[in-house]
């Protein structure tokens, strides 16, 4: 089994934490029957992608899995809908709240999310509210879901969908509105397990 991570630069091809880093225009070269999942940075070329839109709609459907980080603005896979900007004034306004358990964020715990901060190492909640900078995690929301998409996260007290994932042909898609989910991996914020669980919902091993 290969996870493909696919970013916009150069890449040796290392595997780094079960993920084989890419550069997103070997994409096609790269993207072989061992391939089981594709990890797309927030910042990747996404008219390049709908260029794609055939390879990539054969590889879920056929069974391979995708995670798709940021503002999705091309519909460059079947099922797409566009991201849409969130109108919010503080930090409430970019609350998150879970509607769905999902594996790739079993037993995080979503105000773990919503802060970033420069002091190094944990920091508790009410300080982070304090201190801590809101609205990293996602700014946005995606309306007009795909048939059988299951929301995970709401952001504000809209619950206007940021992270849903859906099924396509025998594979499955994840898309999360905001920066890349990797970037919320981290022991301080007590979530390290995100990657590993984003790794083996790549692999295909739970649903």
């Amino acid at each position: 089994m290969t996870v493909l991570k696919a970013l916009m630069a150069p890449s040796d091809g290392a595997v780094v934490d079960g993920f084989r880093d890419i550069d997103l225009y070997e994409l096609p070269a790269v993207c072989t029957a061992e391939v089981t999942g594709i990890h797309l940075a927030d910042d990747v070329d996404q008219e390049y992608l709908l260029e794609q839109r055939a390879l990539l709609d054969s590889f879920v459907t056929r069974g391979g899995r995708i995670v798709i980080n940021g503002h999705v603005q091309r519909r460059f896979l079947a099922g797409l809908t566009t991201w849409r900007t969130l109108d919010f004034r503080n930090p409430r306004d970019l609350t998150l709240t879970r509607v769905t358990e999902h594996p790739v964020w079993a037993g995080i715990d979503p105000k773990s999310l919503l802060y970033n901060t420069g002091r190094p190492g944990p920091v508790p909640f009410e300080e982070l509210q304090r201190i801590g900078v809101a609205g990293f995690y996602g700014r946005g929301w995606y309306a007009d879901l795909p048939e059988g998409a299951r929301v995970v996260h709401t952001i504000g007290p809209t619950r206007a969908p940021i992270d849903y994932d859906y099924p396509l042909g025998a594979g499955r898609v994840l898309v999360h509105g905001g920066n890349d989910l990797l970037q919320f991996a981290g022991a301080a914020r007590g979530t390290a397990r995100l990657r590993t669980q984003l790794v083996r919902w790549l692999e295909g091993h739970d649903d």
